[in-house]
């Protein structure tokens, strides 16, 4: 079983460290049965990706066209 929380939070790191977008976090959220990545910028703006049901990759696919 996929470890998502584990997943999105390395995902941020390599993020804040080796892209040139203005992210300082991710984190997943679990309410329910509705799973969610908060992506937080620089600046304090934020915005919420639905994951619900995502493996790993579609997560990063998903925050990939987020960020684009």
């Amino acid at each position: 079983m996929e470890n998502k929380k584990k997943f999105v939070d390395q995902l941020g790191l390599i993020l804040m460290m080796y892209s040139r977008e203005s992210v300082r976090e991710l984190k997943y959220i679990k309410k329910d049965t509705t799973e969610l990545v908060e992506i937080t910028y620089t600046g304090g703006h934020k915005r919420f990706i639905d994951i619900t049901g995502d493996s790993c990759i579609a997560i990063m696919k998903d925050i990939y066209r987020a960020l684009s």
